[in-house]
Protein backbone atom coordinates (compact mmCIF):
# COMPACT_ATOMS: atom_id res chain seq x y z
CA UNK A 1 0.00 0.00 0.00
CA UNK A 2 0.89 3.41 -0.79
CA UNK A 3 -0.10 5.67 2.36
CA UNK A 4 -0.61 9.62 2.01
CA UNK A 5 -1.58 11.94 4.85
CA UNK A 6 -3.43 9.00 6.40
CA UNK A 7 -5.04 7.36 3.15
CA UNK A 8 -4.32 4.03 1.80
CA UNK A 9 -3.56 3.12 -2.15
CA UNK A 10 -3.08 -0.01 -3.76
CA UNK A 11 -0.33 0.18 -6.39
CA UNK A 12 -1.65 -2.32 -8.43
CA UNK A 13 -5.10 0.17 -9.08
CA UNK A 14 -4.86 3.00 -11.55
CA UNK A 15 -6.31 6.18 -10.48
CA UNK A 16 -8.10 9.22 -11.77
CA UNK A 17 -7.39 11.87 -9.30
CA UNK A 18 -9.09 14.37 -10.09
CA UNK A 19 -12.75 12.39 -9.90
CA UNK A 20 -10.71 10.09 -6.93
CA UNK A 21 -11.96 7.10 -8.30
CA UNK A 22 -9.55 3.84 -9.08
CA UNK A 23 -10.14 1.86 -11.87
CA UNK A 24 -8.97 -2.06 -11.78
CA UNK A 25 -8.90 -3.89 -15.37
CA UNK A 26 -10.45 -7.47 -14.80
CA UNK A 27 -8.76 -8.47 -18.05
CA UNK A 28 -12.01 -9.34 -20.28
CA UNK A 29 -12.37 -5.78 -21.17
CA UNK A 30 -13.91 -4.91 -18.49
CA UNK A 31 -13.57 -2.39 -15.34
CA UNK A 32 -14.10 -2.39 -11.46
CA UNK A 33 -14.91 1.58 -10.62
CA UNK A 34 -14.77 2.39 -7.01
CA UNK A 35 -13.76 5.54 -4.70
CA UNK A 36 -10.62 6.29 -3.58
CA UNK A 37 -9.92 6.58 0.23
CA UNK A 38 -9.15 9.93 0.04
CA UNK A 39 -12.29 10.47 -1.74
CA UNK A 40 -13.84 8.79 1.08
CA UNK A 41 -12.54 10.69 3.66
CA UNK A 42 -13.17 14.01 1.98
CA UNK A 43 -17.24 12.67 1.43
CA UNK A 44 -17.71 11.25 5.38
CA UNK A 45 -20.62 9.01 5.61
CA UNK A 46 -22.24 7.38 2.67
CA UNK A 47 -26.16 7.48 2.51
CA UNK A 48 -26.81 6.19 -0.15
CA UNK A 49 -25.16 4.93 -3.54
CA UNK A 50 -27.81 4.37 -6.75
CA UNK A 51 -25.59 3.55 -10.10
CA UNK A 52 -27.11 3.96 -12.70
CA UNK A 53 -28.90 0.57 -14.84
CA UNK A 54 -26.82 -1.90 -16.76
CA UNK A 55 -26.73 -0.92 -20.76
CA UNK A 56 -26.06 3.17 -19.71
CA UNK A 57 -23.60 4.28 -22.31
CA UNK A 58 -20.79 6.45 -20.36
CA UNK A 59 -19.33 8.81 -22.01
CA UNK A 60 -15.46 10.25 -20.53
CA UNK A 61 -16.17 12.35 -17.53
CA UNK A 62 -19.70 11.12 -17.36
CA UNK A 63 -21.69 10.13 -14.61
CA UNK A 64 -22.07 6.23 -13.32
CA UNK A 65 -24.67 7.08 -10.21
CA UNK A 66 -25.06 8.99 -7.47
CA UNK A 67 -24.11 9.12 -4.08
CA UNK A 68 -25.71 10.72 -1.30
CA UNK A 69 -23.92 12.39 1.28
CA UNK A 70 -25.51 13.50 4.62
CA UNK A 71 -26.53 17.05 3.26
CA UNK A 72 -25.56 16.20 -0.66
CA UNK A 73 -25.71 14.36 -3.51
CA UNK A 74 -22.76 13.70 -5.65
CA UNK A 75 -22.23 12.46 -9.15
CA UNK A 76 -19.71 9.61 -9.35
CA UNK A 77 -17.70 10.35 -12.27
CA UNK A 78 -15.72 8.00 -14.73
CA UNK A 79 -12.84 9.20 -16.36
CA UNK A 80 -13.29 6.19 -18.79
CA UNK A 81 -15.94 5.67 -21.84
CA UNK A 82 -18.16 2.22 -21.95
CA UNK A 83 -20.81 0.47 -21.10
CA UNK A 84 -22.03 -0.19 -17.73
CA UNK A 85 -22.45 -3.72 -16.76
CA UNK A 86 -23.25 -3.55 -13.46
CA UNK A 87 -23.18 -1.26 -10.21
CA UNK A 88 -22.72 -3.14 -6.91
CA UNK A 89 -25.61 -4.05 -5.54
CA UNK A 90 -24.14 -4.88 -2.14
CA UNK A 91 -22.66 -1.21 -2.17
CA UNK A 92 -26.04 -0.03 -2.69
CA UNK A 93 -28.13 -2.13 -0.53
CA UNK A 94 -25.42 -0.92 2.15
CA UNK A 95 -23.47 2.04 1.67
CA UNK A 96 -21.52 1.38 4.44
CA UNK A 97 -19.29 -0.68 2.52
CA UNK A 98 -17.90 2.46 0.29
CA UNK A 99 -16.06 3.87 3.89
CA UNK A 100 -15.23 0.40 5.21
CA UNK A 101 -13.90 -1.47 2.13
CA UNK A 102 -13.38 1.14 -0.56
CA UNK A 103 -11.24 -0.92 -2.39
CA UNK A 104 -13.18 -4.24 -2.10
CA UNK A 105 -16.32 -5.31 -1.29
CA UNK A 106 -17.04 -1.39 -1.99
CA UNK A 107 -16.47 -1.22 -5.21
CA UNK A 108 -18.84 0.92 -7.39
CA UNK A 109 -19.40 -0.62 -11.17
CA UNK A 110 -18.20 -2.63 -13.70
CA UNK A 111 -17.76 -1.25 -17.05
CA UNK A 112 -17.31 -2.76 -20.04
CA UNK A 113 -14.57 -0.41 -22.09
CA UNK A 114 -13.35 -0.81 -26.24
CA UNK A 115 -10.14 -0.50 -25.26
CA UNK A 116 -8.54 -0.13 -21.83
CA UNK A 117 -5.01 0.10 -22.83
CA UNK A 118 -5.39 4.02 -24.71
CA UNK A 119 -7.77 4.31 -21.32
CA UNK A 120 -5.11 3.83 -19.08
CA UNK A 121 -3.28 6.40 -20.15
CA UNK A 122 -4.82 8.80 -18.85
CA UNK A 123 -4.34 7.19 -15.59
CA UNK A 124 -2.12 7.62 -12.78
CA UNK A 125 -0.27 4.65 -11.53
CA UNK A 126 2.49 2.62 -10.12
CA UNK A 127 5.34 5.23 -8.22
CA UNK A 128 3.31 8.21 -9.44
CA UNK A 129 0.54 7.72 -7.15
CA UNK A 130 1.90 9.18 -3.78
CA UNK A 131 2.98 12.29 -5.78
CA UNK A 132 -0.01 12.82 -7.67
CA UNK A 133 -2.21 12.26 -4.50
CA UNK A 134 -0.17 14.61 -2.13
CA UNK A 135 -0.47 17.34 -4.77
CA UNK A 136 -4.34 16.62 -4.71
CA UNK A 137 -4.54 17.07 -0.73
CA UNK A 138 -2.43 19.63 -0.70
CA UNK A 139 -4.70 21.96 -3.22
CA UNK A 140 -7.70 20.31 -0.38
CA UNK A 141 -5.80 21.56 2.34
CA UNK A 142 -6.60 18.67 3.53
CA UNK A 143 -4.17 16.88 6.30
CA UNK A 144 -5.26 13.15 6.55
CA UNK A 145 -9.11 11.54 7.36
CA UNK A 146 -8.63 12.13 11.16
CA UNK A 147 -8.70 15.52 11.15
CA UNK A 148 -11.49 16.07 8.75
Amino acid sequence: MIVVRGCAFRPDLHYHVAHNVWVQALGNGEVLLGATSFGVALAGEFVSFRPKPAGTRVLVNGSVGLIELWKTMVSVRSPLAGELVEGNDAAAKNPALINKDPYGTGWLVRLRVADWAAAAQGLVTGAAIGAAFEEAMRLENFDGPEKQ
